[in-house]
């Protein structure tokens, strides 16, 4: 990164973000910890090619769904980390409708077993959600290693992407473009240049350039 890029454009950006309630972990503090199992069970990420947080993402289940138990929160958990999909779209899709649609399991509440909803993000009250930024958040691709400049995270999830460009670099938007769609693998799909699991989750992209930025989904 430029350091211009730092300075003028990824920094303002994160303290916009600080201002309207996000909570800021540099992003090397969300990196895997190497030294023995100890460490790694407290780490946010046991190894670089996950994304989601997992600790941040079952504390908001369990804060959310007060009734779940211990057999459903590992089956939601699974669901939302391990989906099984064949292409990017599918994964994106079937995430998106869990988190706006719910998802259900099967558990009895004092009445009987049956369907209980299980919210993952409360949409009616936004408050009770956790919003974490990052920034050079490193993950693991197929071939090399992807760093975007800001990454959003709601419960633990990677819900957005935002590339910041210098302002003295040509068409610095559609370069920030260019480069999501590089970590996303839409530029070349077949030579998997970037990290695509992070885009299952993906709910924005953003390039950003000083005052301006495009928005897309």
């Amino acid at each position: 990164m430029f350091q211009d890029e730092e300075l003028k454009v990824e920094q303002p950006a994160i303290t916009q973000l600080i201002k309207l309630g996000w909570t800021y972990v540099p992003g090397t503090h969300l990196a895997p910890v190497a030294a023995g199992k100890d460490a790694q069970s407290s780490a946010e990420r046991a190894y670089y090619r996950d994304v989601v947080l997992v600790q941040r993402l079952e504390s908001a289940l369990r804060k959310l769904n007060p009734w779940i138990s211990s057999e459903n929160l590992g089956k939601v958990m699974r669901e939302l980390t391990h989906p099984n999909h064949a292409a990017l779209m599918e994964y994106n899709h079937s995430i998106y409708e869990m988190l706006v649609n719910y998802l259900s399991v099967e558990q009895d509440l004092g009445k009987g077993r049956k369907g209980q909803t299980v919210k993952i993000i409360d949409f009616d009250n936004p408050a009770n959600n956790e919003y974490l930024c990052t920034n050079q958040f490193k993950i693991e691709g197929a071939h090399q290693n992807v760093i975007p400049d800001i990454v959003c995270f709601v419960n633990g999830l990677p819900l957005a992407v935002i590339e910041c460009k210098s302002p003295y670099v040509a068409d610095a938007i559609s370069e920030g473009i260019n480069q999501l769609r590089r970590y996303a693998n839409l530029r070349e799909p077949t030579s998997e240049e970037g990290a695509q699991k992070l885009f299952w989750y993906n709910q924005l992209m953003v390039s950003t350039c000083r005052d301006q930025a495009r928005v897309g989904t």
